[in-house]
């Protein structure tokens, strides 16, 4: 059997042990999760997550999550491709090239503790995942696949952590971006995206987009400890907004409606 041919028979067994609604079960004995954890998430088929950073917000964490797959034929995409073998379990996984937030609360309950990885097996994940495409094939279509399975506890986790962040300010500061900065962004509107994102984290914010009648929002959640520092906000290497914060909160508007703006975890840059 050729190599595709099997890689399209693996697919579609992989599609029928799929259900319309899928549940997580939890963990009988939860554990902590921690930085660097290999950790099961209870679901089937199974799906894997290696926690590479932790972020820290009022005493709540969320952790930047790596997946892999038992799925080999459909994850290998590259030579390279970090390859994890659990001799306790003889399982063999493959990293997938797309990153999830988790919240701390989500993964003690739902997610079963492995084992850790040392720190160059992390290290060869985390350059992997940053340097590879997902491929306009049938294993890319897979991983899509999985990014919609989880895409329910990623974004269910980053709104309900967002949250928790809202401020008692009544009004929040509220920043006019210039026309040009504006427009420079319907660029974008032919931008095809992987799946829908409106919520993301940077290095040192968690945003969201908020979709009104004419136009879009950006809202920037930011370090408690920022408040009363002077913060320059940057999009598309365009000054924004500068001066002292006096909240954890900006919202920056207009924007033009776009179907997806993960763009802005590299365009949207906070210097304190």
């Amino acid at each position: 059997m050729l190599k595709k041919d099997l890689i399209k028979e693996e697919f579609l067994s992989y599609k029928k042990c799929l259900k319309k609604e899928e549940k997580i079960l939890m963990v009988e004995k939860p554990k902590p999760p921690k930085t660097k954890d290999l950790r099961e998430l209870q679901l089937f088929p199974p799906l894997y997550v290696v926690l590479v950073d932790k972020f820290s917000y009022y005493n709540e964490f969320l952790y930047k999550a790596a997946i892999l797959t038992e799925e080999i034929e459909l994850g290998w995409l590259t030579p390279d491709a970090p390859i994890l073998k659990l001799d306790f379990t003889k399982t063999v996984l493959v990293g997938l090239p797309f990153w999830v937030y988790l919240e701390e609360n989500f993964l003690y309950k739902y997610s079963r503790r492995l084992g850790s990885l040392k720190e160059n097996e992390l290290f060869k994940l985390v350059e992997y995942v940053e340097k590879t495409k997902i491929p306009e094939t049938l294993q890319g279509e897979y991983i899509r696949l999985v990014m919609k399975r989880l895409a329910s506890y990623n974004t269910a986790s980053l709104l309900e952590y967002l949250e928790k962040f809202e401020t008692m300010e009544s009004f929040p500061e509220i920043i006019q971006l210039p026309l040009l900065i504006s427009e420079s962004l319907e660029e974008y509107k032919i931008q095809k995206a992987a799946s829908s994102k409106n919520v993301f984290k940077g290095k040192n914010f968690l945003a969201i987009i908020e979709m009104l009648p004419e136009y879009a929002r950006l809202i920037v959640y930011l370090p408690q400890e920022y408040i009363g520092k002077t913060i320059s906000v940057w999009i598309k290497r365009q000054k924004v907004f500068e001066g002292e914060l006096r909240q954890d909160k900006l919202i920056f508007e207009p924007l033009p409606k776009l179907l997806d703006y993960s763009f802005l975890e590299e365009e949207l840059n906070v210097q304190v």
